[in-house]
């Protein structure tokens, strides 16, 4: 593994924790939230930080980052 394959896979690991705790805090988040756009707008950062990385990389396999296709979860 070369230091670059190496560093971008850190980065996207660091961007999979961003996601992740992104998701867990819209899921918690009332509509009403005042926090909720602020949750809403590091998941849309982290998604398309991670959709550059994959149009900088297009050699690398793609893997799934969300079952819901990159949106943020539904509160229920």
């Amino acid at each position: 593994m070369t230091d670059d394959d190496k560093n971008r896979h850190d980065f996207k690991n660091q961007l999979g924790i961003i996601l992740g705790f992104s998701e867990v805090l819209l899921a918690e988040a009332a509509d009403d939230d005042p926090r909720r756009g602020d949750f809403e707008e590091i998941h849309k950062a982290a998604t398309a930080a991670l959709d550059l990385l994959e149009r900088l990389y297009p050699d690398q396999a793609h893997t799934p980052r969300e079952p819901n296709g990159g949106e943020a979860p539904e509160v229920t």
